[in-house]
């Protein structure tokens, strides 16, 4: 299983074990789907466990979530700190969108082919995201991730072209 995770899970929430959570997923209505079973990460204790969930509520960015596992407030206490996740494989992106995490560490490029530098991670801002590519000498620039200036992403090939403006390197 490849791990995708959607969800950090907070407190406790009423007395049928449900928790409150924080979504880490742009797409919740399609990550969180009831009767799928989830793995439970407890990052503080290293623990894993399975549960299967059975509700699910969104209002912004929180969630409540219940599980069939997890049936009282003490249980679901344990759960606080974990991380959710599920299988990439079940999690596929809508039509025209790219998860960020799987461009990091792509090879970018400028309209040629010439190597620009590696992609060391995307960064969102308030008006738009941006790419931190670092280069081969050390040195870092920004792309803005817009289709003016980002081309093509190869996933086999692991590369992204870049169209390189004046003052941009």
């Amino acid at each position: 299983m490849e791990k995708l995770e959607i969800a950090k899970i907070g407190k406790p929430f009423g007395l049928k074990g449900e928790v409150h959570a924080f979504s880490l997923t742009s797409f919740p209505k399609l990550r969180f789907k009831k009767g799928y079973k989830y793995l439970l990460e407890n990052q503080k204790t290293g623990e894993e466990r399975f549960a299967t969930l059975r509700r699910f509520s969104l209002s912004g960015n929180a969630l409540i979530l219940g599980f069939e596992e997890i049936t009282s407030p003490e249980e679901a206490a344990t759960l606080k700190e974990s991380v959710l996740v599920m299988d990439k494989a079940d999690a596929p992106m809508p039509e025209g969108y790219v998860r960020y995490g799987d461009l990091v560490g792509m090879t970018c490029v400028d309209d040629e082919g010439k190597e620009l530098g590696i992609l060391l991670e995307v960064c969102e801002y308030a008006t738009t995201a941006s790419l931190r590519i670092k280069k081969s000498d050390g040195g870092v620039f920004y792309a803005p991730f817009i289709d003016a200036f980002v081309g093509k992403i190869d996933y086999e090939k692991k590369s992204i072209v870049i169209h390189v403006v004046e003052g941009m390197l």
